[in-house]
């Protein structure tokens, strides 16, 4: 592909929306063009075959009920999935250090606790419902709720300490931020997008119900190889001019012009590019006041599942720290994925890889006893350090940002339109939402573009 090139449609980023935006035009007959900064597609999901054969999901991994278009996207590409283990118990440790064993999305080792946390739930949700997706800062009282943290928010409620302590695990495992850093309105803009509390965090008949056999990579690679040569990777952007005829895009080999540009990464990374003319003020300060989420995820192998021989689901909740099993069905080993996030991730980052996994290791002990310490295999991805990331799972709007700039995160800038899950209305944050955006934005271009000019050369020879 030459360096400097000319399509209708060009699409920063080859994660699932910039795949699936560049798809959708593409299957309407518009010449697109997708550039990616890695050496692979896929963004914030990554699955990898390490040389010792193993398949490890770095990033995200989990499909579940009502999550469409990501679900029409696997059927599609035949993609075989299989159920998240989950049988057993589940364990709750709590500040003190005690272990309590539940079952269901909720602890309920504690009957006080659990009758709180079951009001929390429906109070949240019901509050989630009433602010919706689609305009927070239309929400009569979305000033204060915006205002408001949710640490806020759970320091004012007559819950027992053990249910707050379980909503500021349950706040830093969803996003991953601090209560602290959240603002209650944000916070039930998500709630809302994904169909409530108990969906979002359970596992079956919930967001963590599936996962792909070969790795959730998978549905970008097939998005990608529809694409074929029409994407191209180790291309970082720096800088979009636009006008009134169209859009350059300058990356690191050349430049491409084009006549719109989708740009489909999180929100901080591009507010980072140079735009000329500047972006309007209010994107910029929109861009200015998201932060993307801190989190460190490890995948820990052992020899065989020895969790389930104790009645164990291998899901835990802790302070700072979340569990799954991450056993594949096709090999005996056993695998327990963990979560750092939050503070305990920006702490970790001062620590070495070996101490860090030393340390997962101890907290993976200390919930499942002494067998969980001698590993034969630890993998782990820093997302805070993923220089085309710069954290995970998602990007976070700063308290007081919905309320007064909200409008400004999904309408276009001229001939430049946005995509990723941050965008999304349903499932934002999830991969689902990614999806979704995808094809928001290319439905928008599309409708912008002048079908009788400008498009692929097949179709300005049918003219």
């Amino acid at each position: 592909m030459p360096e400097n090139c000319d399509t209708d449609v060009v699409i920063v980023g080859a994660g699932l929306a910039g795949l699936t935006a560049g798809r959708t035009l593409h299957a309407q007959g518009v010449d697109v063009l997708v550039l990616e900064a890695r050496d692979r597609v896929g963004g914030r999901t990554c699955s990898m075959v390490e040389d010792d054969g193993r398949l490890v999901e770095y990033g995200g991994q989990w499909i579940g009920p009502t999550q469409d278009r990501i679900n029409a996207l696997v059927e599609e590409f035949g993609l075989t999935t299989f159920t998240q283990y989950s049988d057993g118990g589940n364990l709750q440790r709590t500040e003190d250090g005690r272990l309590l064993r539940y079952h269901g999305a909720i602890p309920t080792g504690d009957p006080v606790v659990a009758a709180d946390l079951m009001e929390a739930m429906v109070e949240l949700t019901a509050l989630a419902a009433e602010v919706g997706a689609e305009a927070p800062w239309t929400h009569p009282q979305a000033a204060v709720l915006d205002a408001t943290t949710v640490e806020s928010w759970i320091g004012a409620q007559p819950y027992c300490e053990g249910a707050k302590e379980w909503l500021r695990a349950f706040t830093r495992a969803l996003f991953p931020a601090e209560p602290g850093e959240v603002s209650l309105l944000h916070a039930l803009f998500y709630i809302a997008s994904g169909g409530g509390v108990e969906r979002m965090i359970g596992v079956i008949n919930s967001a963590q119900e599936t996962r792909l056999s070969a790795g959730a990579m998978g549905v970008s690679l097939g998005l990608a190889g529809v694409l074929g040569d029409r994407v191209r990777l180790s291309c970082p952007v720096h800088r979009i001019d636009q006008d009134e005829s169209g859009v350059v895009v300058h990356h690191e080999q050349g430049r491409v012009r084009a006549r719109y540009a989708v740009v489909a990464v999180p929100p901080p990374l591009a507010g980072r590019l140079r735009y000329s003319p500047a972006l309007p003020g209010l994107r910029d300060q929109l861009t200015q006041r998201v932060f993307m989420g801190s989190a460190i995820k490890t995948t820990v192998v052992y020899p065989e599942p020895f969790w389930r021989a104790d009645g164990l689901s291998g899901h835990s909740t802790g302070h700072n720290t979340l569990t799954f099993d991450q056993s594949h069905p096709d090999r005996a080993e056993g695998v327990l994925v963990s979560f750092t996030d939050c503070d305990a991730a920006r702490r970790a980052l001062r620590m070495s890889p070996e101490e860090r996994q030393q340390q997962v290791v101890a907290e993976l002990v200390s919930v499942f006893g002494p067998k969980a310490a001698q590993p034969i295999a630890t993998y782990e991805k820093v997302w805070l350090e993923e220089e085309w990331s710069r954290g995970c799972y998602t990007g976070i709007l700063s308290p007081g940002t919905w309320s007064t700039l909200g409008p400004a995160l999904r309408e276009p800038v001229g001939r430049i339109h946005w995509a990723g899950t941050e965008y999304a209305t349903v499932w934002s944050g999830y991969m689902d939402g990614a999806v979704r955006s995808g094809e928001e934005a290319a439905a928008a271009v599309a409708s912008e573009l002048d079908m009788g000019a400008g498009l692929s050369e097949s179709v300005e020879a049918a003219r």
